[in-house]
């Protein structure tokens, strides 16, 4: 059977960008086919066959990747269909046929979708098609919006289609996922950052040439509230005496590893005994498939002490739940102002600080305090995994009091 898969070239990187291929191998030996996108190498994840980054710039070009894969195994399983012999040469005049606009010789141009213009079906088709290279989390998220769009469809009594998905579909889906589904614009703009991620998928396989959906713009949102504990906060929950409540003791202990190694739920949830090696952590994170190299301090150092059998095991639901019984049990009750917009309604609420807690809370805390404690930004990126700066300072809220103690420390 065929193999294929995104790759850079190790001969063609030098500085700068570089081309992204799809490395074909026949008969044992590699070829390559170009997809006339050029990256930084730093910013690939081989791993995982894509450019690393949530921006909508970098969806779409991860979306166009693997639509140009997609066109290539298309191409090679209907060779096979047909008894063709799959000749690097023949897959590269199929290519350039398509290129020229022309349908392949010998091979028939297939859809794939039962029905060419469902965007429905060609949605769930692309879920199944990249669930291998994407995080489990992040289908779950592709499968969540695909529950939003038939939700929407059967509303409006209507097929969505390829050619439909144009200026009055994006204006009638932001109505339906903020007003109908009460979403923020935050998570609003997640469903749409899919579904122009699929158009573009659809539109490298030559089966639209619909490109509205570029002009969809992302609704006006502050970022989410970024929530962590201080540095008392945080002294006084792994300090506070839980000895009469053992359920809360575990979570606690949870959280404050999270909170003093930056571990996601994925990765703090599942560590292993076998997994610390000497005074370091080590781990193969669920999300990015890299490794991290966190060493111990003393917070984190005592709980794995704690546990030499390996720590409790919760689901995030349940973390996140109980996790805030525990903040509320403990006091951590500081009114946080929460604001958020749902369509062109400024929404602003005030809740108390154990309200927000979350797994990544523990995340956030790792690296807003990193940084207030005198962490040089390319160190902490070395323990959390983050590709860049932009997205670790999503993470960080610096405290009131930390404002002013840096600008007396500047200015006097």
């Amino acid at each position: 059977m065929a193999a294929t898969k995104l790759r850079l070239r190790n001969d063609r990187i030098s500085f700068g960008k570089t081309t992204v291929y799809v490395q074909y191998v026949y008969k044992s030996k590699n070829y390559y086919f170009s997809t006339n996108e050029k990256i930084e190498p730093e910013q690939w994840l081989a791993a995982r066959q894509k450019v690393a980054g949530n921006s909508t710039e970098v969806q779409d070009l991860n979306g166009r990747l693997l639509g140009r894969l997609a066109t290539i195994n298309r191409l090679l399983a209907d060779a096979q269909r047909l008894q063709v012999e799959p000749t690097p040469a023949y897959l590269r005049e199929q290519l350039t046929l398509l290129a020229q606009g022309d349908t392949p010789k010998k091979v028939a141009k297939t859809s794939l979708t039962t029905s060419s213009d469902d965007f429905l079906d060609l949605f769930e088709q692309y879920i199944q098609a990249t669930q291998a290279t994407k995080a489990h989390g992040t289908v779950k998220h592709y499968k969540t919006t695909l529950n939003h769009l038939k939700a929407f469809a059967a509303q409006k009594r209507r097929k969505l289609t390829l050619a439909r998905i144009d200026a009055g579909f994006y204006h009638e889906f932001v109505t339906f996922l903020t007003k109908d589904k009460a979403m923020t614009n935050g998570t609003a703009n997640n469903q749409l950052k899919r579904v122009k991620v699929v158009m573009g998928y659809a539109g490298e396989q030559g089966l639209t040439d619909n490109a509205a959906f570029r002009k969809f713009k992302p609704l006006r949102h502050t970022e989410t509230d970024v929530v962590y504990l201080t540095k008392d906060e945080l002294e006084h929950l792994a300090s506070y005496d839980l000895t009469a409540e053992p359920r809360l003791a575990r979570v606690r202990d949870l959280f404050v590893l999270a909170c003093t190694t930056g571990l996601r739920h994925s990765d703090f949830s599942t560590v292993r005994p076998d997994q610390v090696k000497g005074d370091q952590l080590v781990v193969r994170t669920v999300k990015t498939r890299d490794w991290l190299y966190v060493d111990l301090n003393r917070y984190s150092r005592a709980i794995l002490q704690r546990y030499p059998d390996g720590l409790p095991q919760l689901s995030q639901q349940k973390f996140n739940a109980y996790v805030k019984e525990l903040g509320r049990h403990c006091g951590l009750d500081t009114p946080v102002q929460v604001v958020h917009y749902q369509g062109s309604q400024r929404v602003e609420q005030w809740l108390t600080k154990h309200e927000l807690l979350s797994s990544h809370t523990g995340r956030r805390t790792f690296v807003t305090q990193s940084l207030e404690r005198g962490m040089a930004p390319a160190v902490i990126m070395k323990f959390t995994g983050h590709k860049d700066l932009k997205t670790l300072m999503r993470y960080v809220k610096v405290a009131d009091a930390e404002k002013r103690t840096q600008m007396e420390k500047a200015w006097g």
